[in-house]
């Protein structure tokens, strides 16, 4: 029997995945996304609700990367009689940061169409920081949707979003009282049938009420922040849940760092105006600081480039040329290193013989 598509596409399935089967996969596996992983396990829902599944070990054995292993939102097929993982699709979009601690990217949901950053108004307001969420965004090509909660706690929400919409190149930014306002209208234009959007932002901030408020019933327990806006986590897995409006939502766990995946350009797309002017500088690796005929410093002390916004650009530009070049210094180690091992082994075997 071949993939029903019909039964999947609520799911979010589009030809991007049927062009990736081969006759042989169409009439002897199925297909199915991944809904949740907690500790390495997952959960997929094959159009009828979500079911526990394992990973081949042909499967484990052939994905080394650490982002090559299945993640929320993932499309993968299953044995055609057994609830076991054979492979991954390949993705449309993926949202990934880097490892606390580490050089390597962490994955965090995939095929997604919108990410929605929510920051709360009171007190917990963070410009820089949904910036570097925004970044994420632009390195995932994917829509940004910033929300921003909790609009009674303040008494001019506008002009926060005002200073938010003055930082987006694409995307768009709205303030709201996720218990009283009508979500579902104001977030419908994000949400059509078989889109898939993630939502991410820091514990605390309303990120599960908001979800709940979507889906209607509290799916994601909340608890009531104090008036320091700390909260703790109230969502502790990563988890895709079918809005009843056709499309699904992705909820992951308030994240205390947003590490730029090591990945070259995505500062530049966010920052778009900047590294329009940098064209015009005198010298092609110029970084924008003391160099002579600067174009972007030169528009900064002009007036026509945010001081705040050009010195988070360099932070951020810092850090990802950082990241890029360790990632790399990293990954010929380890070719460096498996060649070694090799040699070794091959003395070894001509030592015996």
């Amino acid at each position: 029997m071949a993939i029903d598509f019909s039964a999947l596409q609520p799911l979010g399935w589009s030809n991007a995945f049927s062009t990736q089967l081969s006759l042989e996969q169409l009439e002897s596996s199925r297909a199915a996304r991944v809904t949740g992983v907690e500790r390495g396990r997952l959960a997929v829902d094959a159009g009828e609700g979500p079911f526990r599944v394992t990973l081949a070990g042909r499967f484990l054995h052939e994905q080394r990367a650490p982002d090559a292993l299945p993640t929320v939102g993932d499309w993968v097929l299953l044995e055609r009689d057994a609830s076991v993982v054979t492979e991954r699709l390949q993705r449309r979009t993926l949202i990934a940061r880097r490892m606390a601690g580490g050089t390597e990217s962490q994955a965090i949901a995939a095929n997604i169409d919108v990410m929605v950053i929510v920051g709360g108004l009171d007190g917990e307001f963070n410009l820089h920081r949904i910036e570097r969420y925004l970044v994420v965004a632009a390195q995932a090509n994917v829509i940004p949707l910033v929300v921003l909660t909790k609009a009674d706690c303040v008494g001019d929400p506008a002009s926060f979003v005002a200073r938010v919409q003055g930082r987006l190149t694409d995307g768009e930014a709205m303030a709201v009282n996720a218990l009283v306002d009508p979500l579902g209208e104001r977030l419908k234009p994000w949400l059509g049938v078989g889109t898939t959007a993630v939502v991410v932002g820091s514990s605390g901030v309303g990120k599960s009420t908001l979800v709940n408020t979507l889906c209607g019933v509290p799916l994601q327990a909340t608890q009531a922040v104090g008036h320091e806006a700390k909260g703790r986590h109230t969502t502790t897995l990563r988890s895709l849940i079918r809005l009843p409006g056709g499309a699904c939502i992705i909820d992951v766990p308030g994240m205390r760092e947003v590490g730029l995946a090591p990945a070259a350009g995505a500062v530049d797309r966010q920052f778009r105006g900047i590294a329009e002017l940098a064209q015009g500088c005198r010298f092609g690796d110029c970084r924008h600081q003391q160099e002579p005929g600067c174009a972007v410093r030169s528009a900064v002390e002009r007036g026509e480039v945010d001081p705040d916004e050009w010195s988070h650009y360099l932070k951020l530009m810092a850090e990802e040329r950082h990241h890029v070049a360790e990632h790399v210094r990293r990954q010929r180690e380890r070719v460096f290193g498996r060649v070694v091992r090799e040699v070794k082994a091959i003395k070894r075997r001509e030592g015996r013989s």
